[in-house]
């Protein structure tokens, strides 16, 4: 991996795609993991005028992310900090109390979107009111396992890490001196405690990026993958499974009806 031009690829990507937009103000939300900091950081070295939102859950992750802010030195005015537990505890009883008469629940999976849903409704308000960019922090191994919320953590309006696998961007992180706290912190959600995204998947990010690597990538078929590179056939199958049941959400487009008149 060559850090030194990737970096300047994704600082040019990003100058360019602000001038296109006729703002310098980027909107980041900091969780306190990896992600989220070496997206802050690749928007600081572009020049970027940051704007901050801290949308901790029961605190966690707050301590990552103060680490990540006291390196990118932000004006206080700039960053904006909000417990959101009593909003979210709130909003899903309500909806919980909306589906008592009927034979619906709210299961976990259900909750935890409503978490990240709600921390980018804060993102795209401030955005909105001062004309800035909501920039994400998804990159190319949570897109192509599906591993985001549609009108969660995917609602934003540029994606800068995008193009790389997690374990690229572990590198990158190194090369750009991110605390090590954050790069050794096990990549999760924070939003149920001590689920991290490894267990909740099934499986690691490094077996994962190699297998996705051949399946889309190479274009090697599921049995090539698992025969040519000495793979445990039952992760190689568990991965593409997870790639193939949600890729609703990589294709999925509103119906819109136009009326020839």
């Amino acid at each position: 991996m060559d850090e030194y031009n990737i970096k300047k690829e994704i600082i040019r990507f990003l100058k360019k795609e602000f001038k296109r937009a006729k703002t310098n103000k980027a909107i980041i939300g900091i969780s306190g993991g990896i992600d989220s900091a070496l997206t802050s950081f690749l928007c600081r070295d572009a020049g970027l005028d940051l704007y901050i939102f801290l949308l901790p859950y029961n605190k966690r992750g707050l301590k990552e992310a103060k680490l990540i802010l006291d390196k990118l030195k932000i004006e206080d005015n700039k960053i904006f900090y909000l417990e959101i537990d009593t909003l979210i505890d709130n909003q899903i009883k309500s909806i919980k109390k909306a589906l008592i008469s009927s034979d619906y629940k709210l299961d976990k999976i259900s909750e935890g979107s409503v978490i990240l849903r709600e921390r980018m409704i804060f993102l795209n308000a401030l955005a909105s009111s001062i004309g800035g960019l909501v920039v994400g922090t998804e990159n190319l191994s949570e897109y192509l396992l599906g591993y985001f919320t549609e009108y969660g953590d995917e609602a934003c309006d540029i994606f800068p890490i995008a193009g790389l696998w997690k374990t690229q961007v572990f590198n990158l992180a190194k090369y750009m001196d991110i605390p090590t706290e954050i790069i050794e912190k096990e990549p999760t959600g924070d939003v149920f405690k001590n689920l991290t995204d490894e267990v909740d998947l099934g499986f690691s990010y490094k077996d994962a990026d190699r297998i996705l690597y051949l399946y889309f990538i190479k274009k090697l078929e599921e049995k090539h993958i698992i025969n040519g590179y000495n793979f445990n056939k039952e992760l190689v199958k568990k991965v593409i499974k997870r790639v193939d049941i949600t890729n609703y959400k990589r294709i999925k487009k509103p119906k819109c009806y136009f009326s020839e008149y």
